[in-house]
């Protein structure tokens, strides 16, 4: 088709009778493509375009495109040998034959994909929340060292402390801060959510928590629960029994940030007994349900059943506040 379009042009188009100078059938001064196919190679080597013809039938990869690193006959795409599939993407850190990506020549879709960072729960970030499990993960809330670590902030449970309130102040940012949580838990639509102020308050005034990534926290439980009050004497506790801490951060220029809503609830014997039969659930500050045992994100909370359960067995999970710091009325 090329050859019978350049005679046409040389022979009917391009004539002298039109101004133009005498011209061979085949004759061609240039010529633009716009894509090259190697079955194009058969166009081109009746024409007289000698050149042009040498440099096709020498290099099918086309080299006038080299200093384009998305051709794929480009040595620098590392990519293209192997993948046909869009080399041009290889600038997208996605892009599984990106070579910045470290696990995708193994698995394209592994979930080490440094593109899946988004993802609380992407297995391959050290500070992920849902590996920890393992104690030595220096993001585990669990671990009281994990204050001092500037974890991931998809990790709810990083550190979120910055400045230590005195008893008075940290009074003074709770009486602050509680309308704003109650009110940004309660978008969650749990039931908790919106009576767990009014329930019997524990704690005499906020205070930091190295199990809660160090924020500011306050403990409160429900009439089932009321033997929470007895602290050490309080035994197994009856289904029904729930327990809240809401939390809040103080940031090192000294600005209060909300926190999670972190909640138990005994549920009946055999619901869960990997967890001591509790419910644990974490409603973060933007009312998202981050996850509640043997539901919606249940591996993202198991930490807190594995956090609980270090606690000697006669407590049934709960944790004791220091003395200093128990409302005993």
């Amino acid at each position: 088709a090329v050859r019978e379009l350049v005679v046409e042009l040389n022979t009917l188009h391009l004539v002298p009778e039109r101004g133009f100078p005498a011209r061979t059938p085949r004759q061609v001064e240039w010529m633009v493509l716009t894509h090259y196919h190697g079955d194009h190679v058969g166009a081109f080597d009746r024409l007289e375009i000698p050149r042009i013809v040498t440099a096709a039938l020498s290099n099918p990869c086309n080299p006038c495109a080299a200093a384009n690193p998305c051709n794929p006959c480009n040595p620098c795409n590392p990519c293209a040998a192997a993948n046909p599939c869009n080399p041009c993407a290889a600038a997208n850190p996605c892009n599984p034959c990106n070579p910045c990506n470290p696990c995708a020549a193994a698995n394209a879709c592994s979930p080490c994909n440094p593109c899946a960072a988004a993802n609380p729960c992407n297995p391959c970030n050290p500070c992920n929340p849902c590996a920890a499990a393992n104690p030595c993960n220096p993001c585990n809330p669990c671990n009281p060292c994990a204050a001092a670590n500037p974890c991931n902030p998809c990790n709810p449970c990083a550190a979120g402390g910055g400045t230590e309130l005195t008893s008075a102040e940290a009074v003074a940012a709770y009486d602050c801060m509680l309308p704003g949580l109650k009110a940004s838990y309660s978008k969650s639509d749990h039931a908790v959510a919106d009576t767990y102020a009014s329930w019997r308050r524990y704690s005499t005034h906020a205070y930091t928590s190295a199990t809660h990534g160090g924020r500011y926290v306050q403990n409160y439980a429900n009439g089932n629960a009321r033997a929470y009050a007895l602290f050490e004497n309080a035994g197994r506790f009856p289904a029904g029994s729930q327990l809240a801490k809401d939390s809040f951060a103080v940031k090192a220029n000294g600005k209060l940030a909300p926190g999670p809503l972190f909640l138990m609830e005994k549920m009946p014997a055999g619901f869960s007994p990997e967890t001591g039969d509790w419910r644990y659930t974490m409603i973060l500050p933007n009312g998202t349900v981050f996850g509640t045992t043997k539901g919606a994100g249940s591996k993202k909370v198991q930490f807190c059943a594995d956090c609980h359960l270090s606690v000697a067995p006669e407590q049934d999970s709960v944790m004791l506040l220091p003395e200093e710091l128990r409302v005993t009325r």
